[in-house]
């Protein structure tokens, strides 16, 4: 039985498997176990060109991981395009002032003005659903303060628009405002800060790529949908390394 698992096509095998899950050690292993077991054949030679591709690539890793403690947050760049899961978000605009507008309904719309000393941090985006009801992201304020990231809090969404008054009130459906009708959905997100907290060093808006803003029924007020917040858990001080994975740099203000 040991045989058997261990011939050069079970070792391809699993080294093609670690090598889908980025398990490159994983993968070597595997492959230097054909050049030391079936020396002198084709297998191995295989296997030794799939070793110095690996090795190369573990090289370029470990630059890459200099280059980024190195420069710290530099290395990132804002992006507007943002994939994961069945979602695509595309950031239309981020900004600072003291107006935040939402719920368009034709002839009126809703302002929310930042109070004296304050100002709105504002996302205007549109997301993409493969899902008829998805859990939306986080988009999250983080301030740089002494070569850290630390958070400042969560924005909220509001929907962009709505086809006019009665939908608003909720007297009948907004298919436009109802993943399981419309596949993209616009919406102005934002958040109230203290302007000394905005001007005590560079602000980061940061989505989190988890979802966290569930669709609800409202208890009271208009409009009657809302997405509320629940359980996003952001983290307090953002490292370089939670950028590779988790988080994703939308601007810098």
């Amino acid at each position: 039985m040991t045989e058997i698992k261990n011939t050069a096509e079970n070792r391809f095998i699993r080294a093609k498997k670690f090598l889908s899950g980025n398990n490159l050690n994983g993968a070597k292993s595997e492959f230097q176990g054909i050049v030391e077991n079936f020396k002198g054949t084709n297998d191995a030679t295989i296997a030794t060109k799939e070793i110095a591709k690996i090795e190369k690539k573990i090289e370029q890793l470990k630059i890459e991981v200099e280059r980024k403690k190195a420069l710290g947050y530099k290395v990132f760049k804002p992006t507007t395009i943002v994939k994961y899961g069945d979602l695509s978000l595309k950031i239309d605009k981020v900004w600072k002032g003291k107006r935040w507008s939402f719920d368009d309904y034709g002839h009126k719309y809703f302002l929310r003005d930042a109070e004296r000393g304050n100002s709105h941090i504002m996302t205007l985006i549109s997301i993409t659903s493969e899902n008829n009801n998805p859990k939306l992201p986080p988009i999250l304020v983080y301030q740089m303060n002494n070569g850290e990231l630390k958070y400042l809090g969560t924005q909220g969404y509001k929907f962009r628009r709505w086809k006019d008054y009665g939908s608003y009130l909720g007297n009948y459906a907004d298919y436009g405002n109802d993943f399981s009708h419309s596949k993209t959905i616009p919406f102005n997100c934002g958040i109230e800060l203290p302007n000394d907290d905005l001007k005590s060093g560079t602000i980061y808006i940061v989505l989190k790529k988890q979802g966290c803003f569930n669709r609800s029924k409202v208890d009271y007020g208009n409009p009657e949908i809302a997405y509320e917040e629940s359980s996003c858990n952001p983290k307090r001080i953002l490292k370089v390394e939670d950028f590779d994975n988790d988080y994703v740099l939308l601007k810098k203000l």
